[in-house]
């Protein structure tokens, strides 16, 4: 497998992580992380990878300042081997190869989210962006 295609698994499977997460029943009191050990069989990677998505869906700052990079690394790789830059993809060539969501996203130029408190990157709708990333 290309590493590009490890990491949208690890993505997805943080995304898995994050789902169940929002479905614990909210009376529940929040735990207290615990430190990984050292010995831990679980890499390094995946756990900072799960991190991320959990942290992008919390709002919109932490969305495009944590998730944003990382996508725009792995889309403008795609796009490389097609030949492709998203620094000269016009909006409209963007939408139609990236869709909204993801073009939204890593689009040259996004400006900083006006509300900073305002939503972050759904599990779902990351699913989806992770999809469009794997077909290119």
């Amino acid at each position: 497998m290309t590493l590009l295609l490890e990491i949208a698994l690890i993505v997805l499977a943080g995304i898995g992580v994050a789902t169940c997460v929002t479905l614990l029943p909210a009376a529940r009191p929040l735990r207290r992380r615990k430190a990984v050990p050292a010995g831990s069989s679980r890499p390094q990677q995946l756990i900072a990878l799960e991190r991320l998505v959990t942290t992008a869906g919390a709002s919109a700052v932490s969305a495009h300042a944590y998730l944003r990079p990382l996508l725009i690394q792995i889309v403008s790789h795609r796009l490389a081997a097609r030949g492709q830059t998203l620094e000269r993809m016009p909006e409209a060539a963007g939408r139609e190869v990236l869709g909204d969501h993801l073009w939204d996203i890593v689009r040259p130029n996004r400006p900083f989210p006006e509300d900073r408190h305002g939503p972050g990157v759904k599990p779902q709708e990351l699913g989806t962006m992770l999809e469009v990333i794997r077909r290119l």
